[in-house]
Order: structure tokens, then C-alpha cells, then sequence
């Protein structure tokens, strides 16, 4: 076996810092598996990080990452249940410390320690990727790999509807944001039984708007053209919705949300927005609204989504618009930013 691989790397936290280098192959401990990465997805995190836009600071020298399936090439010598050539995914929580209240309680995505991949540990634009078995998932016979590479999305969708909001028939749920999230919010809610869902977009988001409403919206909304509020507030008995998601993040969409949703509702916020808001969210507590932040996913979430994928339930596949060889990851990146692309899936370069 090759004792080095080329990887896409962030070198400073400075913007621009990324470029391909050659680095070793990751050694695995007696607990963890090493997976040939056959699929990385490239998230619309990953090119804010290149440019160096995020709200906070980086491991680096860093090799980006953490959407990926792939399948096992070694097994570590503690490891039971997995063997060489199993096909997996893996959540991103490359490490935490297992023992703290928030572990304990089966939060540890928001342990201390926790590092994730491509944000505080090696991730998988690379070769290979070193990962704990306590954190891997196998792949259904009949899922491909490249659409199990966007597992990680769905499951950010997943327990943002179903275990951190409340979604029932009857509801109206606006989700912002008509991203590979936001559809799979969409889908989510729709699967929760929500009987209206408005997709909100702005210019540049038509065609992703045409495919909201392919995965489950009944709605879709230019908010540079449409009177969302009107429209929202045409709806049922007038006093807006029942949950809006904000996949977007950035503070014209709070103010949105804080606008159509209705007293007593819910706003789910899953998007970043490092920037101030610079207006009074006083329209919370008005209207009596909660308000949540939602982060990341737990082992449980990643099984029933395997699941929602083996039985066609949810088919990530439209998502996948692009696929480029990993040292095109410049391109890659463009293409997210521009909004020309969806889902790009990058193949690791032998």
C-alpha cells in the first residue's frame, strides 16, 4: 500500500490559503478503520472556509472535507463488525471525548472536545481518511456510493425536522434556502406530512425553486419578487407558519422568518450568519415564538436515513449535478458559489 496520497489542504487562516499536496496516509489506531474514499461531497461550508469567511478558526494545516463514502481498506485490530471491503459512510465527528454530560446524553456533537472533519481534524478530500468505528455506517447493498456521500446532508435535514422542530399533517412549513438542505428539508417535512411547503429562494434561484418543488414543495417563492408575507399570510387561518426553517443564515432571513411565522410557532435556524443582524428580534417574544439554533446529527439519524434511502424514500441522486477529480476542487468550488451546481462530488485522485 502507498505510503503517501495527495489531499486538498487549507494551510493558514488566511483567504486563498488551499492547494493540493502530497501528505501521508493516515495511521490507524486499534479502534479505527482506514476508508478508501471513493466520494466527497463538496458543502457550500467548504468554499467560505477556502476564502476564509467563517466565524471560526481552523486546525491548520487542514485537509477539507467531511461528506465521503467510501469503502474499508484496513481494519484496526479492536475493531468488530466491520471488515476489509465493507462499504460505509461515517459521521463527521472525528473525535470527542465520550465521557462528558453531553456525550453521556447522546449529544456529543456538542462536546468541548469534539473535532470535526475538515473543520478541526484531516477530512476525506484526500485518498484515504482515518475513521473511529464508533462513528461508521454501512452503505445499503443497493445505495451507491455516490449517493451515500451526501448521507451527511440528509441527516442535518433529518434531525432539524424530526427531532428538533415540530412537524405535523396540517402544518405549513416555510423552509429559506433552496439549497441541497433546504430540498431536504423540503422532503423531510414532507415526509413528517406537512401539508403546506413554501420554498423561498431570491434571484439566481430559479431552478433550484423548480426542483423544491420536485421534492415536495407546494410552493415556490422569489423573495426579490414575491410578497412572501402576503402569501404566507393568505394561507389557513392567516396567522402565518407553522415552522419556517432558515437554511440560509445570513440576517435578511431571520428577519423573514421572524415575519411569516405565526404566534406560538417555531423558527429552526441551520444556516450560518457571522455578520450582525442589526434589527430587534423583539418580534420573538411577541409572538411567543421559539426560536433554536441546529447543529450537526447522531448515530441513530444516520441509520433511519440509510434507511429512508434502501426503501427510495429520499433519492439524493437529482442533488448530484456535478462530479470532477479532486485536484479540480478550485472548480469545484466556483461552481457552488455561482449557484451553478447543486451537488458537486469530488473522486480522489490515485
Amino acid at each position: 500500500m502507498e505510503k503517501t496520497m495527495k489531499a486538498v489542504i487549507k494551510y493558514d487562516n488566511v483567504a486563498g490559503a488551499t492547494e493540493v499536496r502530497e501528505v501521508p496516509v493516515p495511521e490507524i489506531g486499534p479502534k479505527d478503520v482506514l476508508v478508501r474514499v471513493a466520494y466527497i461531497g463538496v458543502c457550500g461550508t467548504d468554499p467560505h472556509m477556502h476564502q476564509n469567511l467563517v466565524s471560526f478558526k481552523m486546525n491548520v494545516p487542514l485537509i477539507f472535507g467531511h461528506e465521503f463514502a467510501g469503502t474499508i481498506e484496513k481494519v484496526g485490530s479492536e475493531v468488530v463488525g466491520y471488515k476489509e471491503g465493507d462499504r460505509v459512510t461515517a459521521e463527521t465527528h472525528a473525535d470527542y471525548c465520550g465521557e462528558c454530560s453531553l456525550c453521556r446524553t447522546n449529544q456529543y456533537p456538542l462536546c468541548r472536545e469534539r473535532k470535526g472533519y475538515g473543520f478541526k481534524t484531516h477530512g476525506a478530500f484526500a485518498k484515504y481518511v482515518k475513521v473511529p468505528a464508533r462513528i461508521l455506517h454501512k452503505v445499503p447493498d443497493n445505495v451507491s456510493l455516490k449517493e451515500a456521500s451526501l448521507t451527511e446532508p440528509l441527516c442535518v435535514a433529518y434531525k432539524a425536522l424530526v427531532h428538533g422542530s415540530r412537524v405535523e399533517p396540517g402544518d405549513t412549513v416555510v423552509v429559506i434556502g433552496p439549497g441541497p438542505i433546504g430540498l431536504l428539508c423540503i422532503k423531510m417535512a414532507q415526509i413528517c406530512g406537512a401539508s403546506e411547503i413554501i420554498a423561498v429562494g431570491t434571484d439566481g434561484d430559479e431552478e433550484r425553486l423548480e426542483m423544491a418543488l420536485e421534492y415536495g414543495a407546494t410552493m415556490a417563492l422569489n423573495s426579490s419578487k414575491d410578497d412572501v408575507l402576503s402569501i404566507v399570510s393568505s394561507l389557513g387561518d392567516g396567522y402565518g407558519a407553522d415552522l419556517v426553517v432558515d437554511t440560509a443564515g445570513v440576517s435578511p432571513t431571520l428577519k423573514l422568518s421572524m415575519d411569516v411565522v405565526r404566534p406560538g410557532g417555531q423558527i429552526t435556524k441551520i444556516g450560518w450568519g457571522p455578520k450582525p443582524v442589526g434589527f430587534s428580534i423583539d418580534p420573538i417574544i411577541a409572538k411567543a415564538v421559539t426560536l433554536q439554533g441546529h447543529f450537526s446529527h447522531t448515530w441513530e439519524v444516520w441509520e433511519k436515513c440509510l434507511v429512508l434511502l434502501e426503501k427510495g424514500q429520499v433519492d439524493l441522486k437529482p442533488l448530484i449535478t456535478h462530479e470532477l477529480p479532486i485536484d479540480k476542487w478550485e472548480e469545484s468550488f466556483e461552481l457552488i458559489e455561482s449557484r451553478e451546481a447543486m451537488k458537486v462530488v469530488l473522486k480522489p485522485i490515485d
